[in-house]
């Protein structure tokens, strides 16, 4: 059994961030997502994401994808 964990931490614009919170939610199963603090005003949020590390690669792709239609930055991968 691999106990392991995927640790990733992405930045989106807070426009975005709804979208990209449905998508996590939507692919359900995949990972557990937080929302890191951040402060009153800012334009940003930055999502920490993790789970199994059997899941990794379809996170990966998953985020990849959006990428391609919103900015994803990331920064922790």
């Amino acid at each position: 059994m691999n106990n392991q964990v995927f640790h990733f931490i992405i930045r989106v614009s807070k426009s975005d961030s709804a979208f990209v919170y449905f998508q996590l939610e939507a692919n359900e199963g995949l990972c557990f997502y937080s929302t890191l603090d951040h402060e009153e005003g800012q334009a940003y949020r930055d999502l920490d994401i993790r789970g199994a590390y059997e899941f990794q690669d379809e996170v990966s792709r998953l985020l990849e994808f959006l990428g391609q239609s919103i900015n994803v930055e990331w920064l922790k991968k």
